[in-house]
């Protein structure tokens, strides 16, 4: 397994793992521009990072690292990691803990103090993988949707 940056060239593999994320699995019409207009826009931000993980030549997984600026702890940024995401097919196998390893690893390397991830309430075997990966939850996050978002079907976004 690779795992490298993602780039324009990567937007099928990837519109093809978010769409893992609804049940059933898919990617409505129209969603394959938003995901090339928000990809572009990652690639061209040097605070954003797609990683991608590959294996036998096909995309397996990805999530994504934004460093961000701070005021507070002394001008140190902090991370925070969104979209993680593995191929079902291939859960179970080091490919999640593999691209968690390599951000924190960028994170530390830029100095970072802190990672901040969220994750749905419903994804509690994700939870139970971040705990695993250190992780632990100690502040309560809230967040204020700007749009309506489509759901699964089963409520989660």
């Amino acid at each position: 397994m690779t795992i490298r940056e993602a780039s324009a060239a990567d937007l099928e593999n990837l519109v093809g793992l978010v769409g893992q994320l609804r049940e059933p699995p898919k990617v409505e019409r129209g969603e394959r521009e938003d995901y090339a207009r928000a990809l572009a826009e990652i690639v061209n931000d040097p605070g954003s990072t797609l990683l991608l993980a590959e294996a036998d030549g096909r995309a397996v997984g990805a999530l994504a690292l934004y460093i961000c600026p701070n005021l507070s702890h002394g001008g140190d940024p902090f991370a925070v990691i969104e979209n993680v995401i593995v191929d079902a097919g291939t859960r179970r196998r080091g490919v999640g803990a593999a691209l968690m390893r390599e951000a924190i690893a960028r994170a530390r390397a830029v100095g970072c103090f802190k990672i901040l991830l969220t994750s749905n309430n419903e994804r509690t075997e994700a939870h139970r993988f971040y705990r695993r990966l250190g992780f632990c939850e100690t502040h309560r996050a809230f967040h204020l949707y700007l749009k309506e978002w489509p759901t699964d079907g089963a409520g989660a976004r």
